[in-house]
């Protein structure tokens, strides 16, 4: 009886050790990170946001396929593709391929906001488009205005959207989703 109490006298010992050990003191320091509701959030940045953009449930913005989402725009993808056919009026640059991703935010109101640009070549590395054609997509895309806020349960609700273009030579080729 004694040599069994004295396992376990042992086994609590250690088990106090090791949990105590995964504890922090109060004087330890620890960079703390605020991490987002999730993956590919778009927290406001006061150098490229529009500060007057709102969102309407800051702590809650659904990513573009929560839900089947996908591409909420007035007269659907047809009339995304007509504005930018419209709109944007390519000259050819030789060595401007790839693709260029606009990620943003669609408020429960239908306005958009916080923009984010992606570019990369057909390899899917980091590439710095013409400047021309980067600018002149942003503007078509930050002008859309068919934007169809995300409805649930009787609420409506922020989610965030991305288009990617596919560029050759810089002519625009395909827009995805």
């Amino acid at each position: 009886m004694n040599y069994h109490w004295q396992i376990k006298k042992i086994l609590t010992v250690l088990f106090c050790t090791i949990l105590f050990s995964c504890l922090e003191t109060p004087s330890e320091t620890k960079t703390e990170k605020k991490y987002f509701n999730d993956l590919g959030e778009i927290p406001f940045d006061e150098e490229f946001d529009d500060i007057n953009f709102k969102l309407c449930h800051e702590d809650i913005t659904f990513p573009f396929n929560y839900g089947g989402i996908g591409l909420v725009y007035e007269g659907e993808k047809k009339q995304l593709v007509k504005t930018f056919t419209d709109n944007y009026q390519s000259s050819e640059i030789k060595g401007q391929n790839g693709f260029i991703t606009i990620r943003f935010i669609i408020n429960c109101e239908g306005k958009t906001g916080r923009f984010r640009v992606t570019e990369m070549d057909f390899n899917l590395k980091p590439k710095k488009f013409d400047k021309t054609i980067s600018g002149k997509i942003l503007d078509i895309t930050k002008n859309l205005s068919g934007w169809k806020p995300h409805e649930q349960n009787g609420r409506t609700f922020d989610y965030q959207q991305y288009l990617t273009f596919k560029l050759n030579d810089g002519e625009l080729t395909d827009i995805l989703p």
